[in-house]
């Protein structure tokens, strides 16, 4: 069985790959991080970045973010046309004690509602489940997102009966989040 940092993930079906980002994505990533749609319902991660933070944020995902076994924000490809970042598949907040993630995903809007997400979360889901073992994953959704909604609920999360109050949403200080939860057994 794999370790969750033993090597950055190379996942790819037969609509999509994740993998680690290079420096020629820095104005694909810039597309997404300064569209105040994408960012309309997600944390501000990466919001408005300059290319060269961007630069460096790509870098550093690939590097000593995942060395330090932070987290792994991997770039998302298009298995027809793989040299371009479409967006970014996310796996963080490992819980080793009770072998628990938060998993996400974010999108260039010229890309939602075309199964994307649903294919990124799939293989994250396969990989975090059947490679490395990992028996619980949540993700957190304002409650308005339905598109992330159903993306989640397609790959067999369950919506939970309780909502968070999380900082630094979507633009707001405070906004309630709905909890969703995938367990492997």
């Amino acid at each position: 069985m794999k370790k969750l940092f033993d090597t950055f993930p190379y996942l790819e079906n037969d609509k999509v790959i994740i993998r680690k980002m290079e420096s020629n994505d820095v104005a694909a990533l810039s597309e997404i991080s300064n569209n105040d749609n994408v960012y309309k319902y997600i944390p501000p991660f990466l919001y408005k970045k300059s290319n060269k933070v961007l630069e460096t944020a790509i870098k550093n995902l690939g590097g000593k973010d995942f060395e330090n076994k932070k987290y792994i924000i991997a770039g998302i490809y298009l298995k027809d046309n793989p040299n371009r970042l479409v967006g970014l598949a996310e796996m963080f907040d490992y819980k080793k004690r009770e072998n628990k993630i938060t998993v996400g995903y974010r999108l260039n809007e010229d890309y939602w509602n075309k199964k994307i997400a649903t294919n990124v979360l799939k293989l994250m889901v396969e990989y975090l489940v059947n490679e490395v073992n990992i028996t619980t994953l949540q993700a957190f959704v304002m409650p308005e997102n339905v598109y992330s909604s159903k993306v989640l609920l397609n790959n067999k999360f369950v919506k939970e009966d309780f909502t968070l109050q999380e900082k630094n949403w979507g633009g707001q200080e405070i906004v309630t989040v709905d909890v969703y939860t995938y367990n492997k057994y």
